[in-house]
């Protein structure tokens, strides 16, 4: 038998199985781009996975799309992961410093918005102006849609009876305001100058008689509990609130054109503009009180009922809606081009760093395998020999 020959088989097959293999896992990744020899293409250039990126890159996508994030795994993360309970805290969190923060108004819109308020400390133009222009476009739109529409179909439903009880209640007001005018002393000198004019307007024969026998206290002291029993009966109230009802009706039936014309629309755009300077006069003095004052009225109700609210809301639009924004998102081409669009060096330093004792093994296993092969091949030829 001859040692060396089966030696030198051992150490060739070795050389050749770890060469061999050693030369496999390279062309995973090597080269990079195709070699050329003239016109002829290098067979295995490029490596197999810089060959075929693309066709990995859809496989990678399709794997995500149908099998890592689905919609199902989407919809159970949001239920068991707790986001609803993370959303309300971190609301919470923000209102909270809103709502506790000292600053008024006014510093928070001069600091986001330095050109917020002019020199006198009301409005600048640069906001002012627009509102006032769509507020203004607000009167005429909404005077416009509703012109041929009655007073009365833009009421609420309540609104009838509330005017019915209001009405009562302005009758006997007016009454009694009356009753008290008549008891002042402008009221007694109101009634004795007329007492003086139905007897002769002050002076002549008859005049001057009945004042002799009775005198004005005589005949107001006659006079006015007569007349405070008449402003005190039902009736007379009743009847003043059923002539106030008829002249409300009659106003209600008009449609706002109708009251538009009959008031002038010179005075209806005077009465949009005091409104406006009302509301903007009103703004001015909220922006000067500080955070916590303007939210202190509604932080209970923010923090314990409307964030929950939200909180929950968006949780469950989101489940409801996680199929159509995985449509509009296209996960499986989203994950293809940034697949194409990684580094092949990159793609090759994550597989080695990761499987790097793995591949080591097998150029090792192809050495031994090499090995075995030139041994049994020496000792077939020895015993041919």
């Amino acid at each position: 038998m001859n040692v060396w020959i089966i030696l030198v088989n051992i150490g060739v097959g070795s050389v050749i199985g770890g060469v061999t293999n050693e030369l496999a896992i390279r062309m995973l990744f090597r080269p990079l781009k195709p070699w050329y020899i003239g016109n002829w293409r290098v067979p295995f250039t490029p490596g197999l996975i810089p060959s075929r990126r693309d066709d990995i890159a859809i496989q990678m996508g399709k794997l995500v799309e149908e099998h890592l994030l689905t919609t199902e795994g989407i919809r159970r993360a949001l239920t068991q992961t707790g986001l609803e309970n993370t959303l309300a805290g971190w609301m919470t969190s923000i209102a909270h410093d809103w709502m506790s923060d000292e600053r008024t108004l006014r510093q928070v819109l001069v600091k986001a918005l330095p050109e917020s308020f002019n020199e006198e400390g009301g409005w600048s133009d640069r906001i002012r102006t627009p509102v006032q222009l769509y507020w203004q476009a607000f009167v005429d739109q909404a005077l416009y849609q509703n012109e041929q529409k009655s007073l009365r179909e833009l009421l609420p439903e309540n609104a009838p009876k509330r005017l019915e009880d209001t009405l009562s209640t302005v009758s006997q007001l007016l009454l009694t305001r009356f009753r008290e005018y008549l008891h002042s002393p402008e009221g007694h000198q109101t009634l004795q100058n007329m007492v003086r004019g139905m007897l002769g307007g002050g002076g002549g024969m008859f005049g001057g008689l009945v004042g002799m026998f009775l005198g004005d206290d005589k005949i107001l002291g006659k006079l006015l509990p007569h007349l405070d029993e008449i402003l005190q009966r039902p009736e007379l109230a009743g009847r003043i609130q059923q002539f106030l009802q008829v002249e409300a009706d009659k106003l209600l039936d008009k449609n706002v054109g109708e009251v538009v014309a009959w008031l002038g629309r010179e005075q209806v755009d005077e009465w949009a503009n005091a409104l406006f300077a009302r509301l903007e006069e009103g703004s001015i003095k909220i922006v000067d009180k500080p955070m916590s004052s303007l939210t202190a009225p509604f932080q209970e109700s923010v923090t314990n009922e409307l964030i929950p609210r939200v909180a929950r809301w968006m949780v469950d639009s989101l489940q409801q809606n996680v199929e159509r924004i995985f449509k509009r998102l296209a996960v499986r081409d989203i994950v293809t081009r940034q697949v194409e669009g990684f580094p092949i060096e990159r793609i090759e330093e994550m597989v080695v760093g990761i499987s790097g004792k793995e591949f080591r093994m097998i150029t090792v296993l192809g050495f031994i395998l090499g090995g075995i092969i030139g041994l049994v091949q020496g000792l077939l030829a020895n015993w041919l020999n």
